[in-house]
C-alpha cells in the first residue's frame, strides 16, 4: 500500500515537473501560431489595417508600394475626438512619405476586423482588384487573413505583417512582458470570439 502511494506521488511530481519545463515551450509555440507570413508577391493593392496609432503598418505598406509590389494603398480608420478621423490621418502620413494622393484610399469606420474585412472586399470588387497584400501587426496577422478569407475566398490574399525586427510585440517569452502579455491574451480571446461567430 505504501509503495503504491509512493509511486503515485512520484508520478504526480514527475508530471508537474514536466509541465513546468514544457510550459514555456508551449506558450511560445502558441504565440508563434498567431503569426502568418506568406510568400511576398505583387498584388493589385496593399492594405494597412487600422488600429496602429504609430502608423508602422502604413509605413511598411508604403515600402511595399515603393518596391512596385502594389499599385494602390488602402488604409482604414475611425472618427475620434474633435472631428479627427484616423483614416484621414493615416492618408496624410502616407502623403508625407511621398505617396501620390490618387494612390491612397481610405476605408471609413472599420470598427473591428470583421467590418474592415467586409469594407475591404467591397472596395476590391468595386475596382475589380483580385489580389491584396495585408499588412498588420504580427500577433493579428493570422486572424486578419482568416477573417478576410471567410468573406472572399476567391481573392488572392497575402499576409505581410510588420517585420519582426520592427515589431513591438514578440512571441518569445511574451508572458514576461506586461504589454506583450496583454496583447497576446486579448488576441487569444479575439480568436475565440471569431471562431464562435462573435463581433470581431
Amino acid at each position: 500500500m505504501l509503495k503504491s502511494g509512493f509511486r503515485r506521488f512520484c508520478f504526480c511530481v514527475a508530471l508537474l515537473l514536466a509541465f513546468y519545463f514544457l510550459l514555456p515551450f508551449l506558450l511560445n509555440s502558441v504565440a508563434r501560431h498567431l503569426v502568418r507570413r506568406d510568400v511576398l508577391q505583387p498584388a493589385d493593392v496593399v492594405v494597412a489595417l487600422s488600429g496602429d496609432a504609430r502608423c508602422e503598418r502604413e509605413q511598411y505598406a508604403a515600402e511595399l508600394y515603393r518596391q512596385g509590389l502594389a499599385r494602390k494603398i488602402l488604409v482604414g480608420g475611425v472618427p475620434v475626438a474633435w472631428g479627427v478621423h484616423t483614416g484621414d490621418a493615416a492618408k496624410r502620413y502616407l502623403l508625407h512619405l511621398g505617396i501620390p494622393a490618387d494612390d491612397v484610399i481610405v476605408l471609413k469606420d472599420p470598427w473591428n476586423t470583421r467590418i474592415e474585412a467586409n469594407l475591404l472586399v467591397q472596395q476590391l470588387r468595386r475596382n475589380n482588384w483580385k489580389s491584396v497584400i495585408v499588412v498588420t501587426d504580427m500577433f493579428h496577422s493570422r486572424r486578419a487573413l482568416y477573417t478576410i478569407e471567410a468573406v472572399a475566398s476567391d481573392l488572392q490574399l497575402s499576409s505581410q505583417p510588420i517585420p519582426p525586427e520592427r515589431s513591438r510585440w514578440q512571441p518569445q517569452a511574451w508572458w514576461k512582458r506586461r504589454d506583450d502579455m496583454g496583447v497576446t491574451v486579448r488576441e487569444f480571446l479575439s480568436w475565440a470570439n471569431t471562431l464562435v461567430g462573435g463581433w470581431q
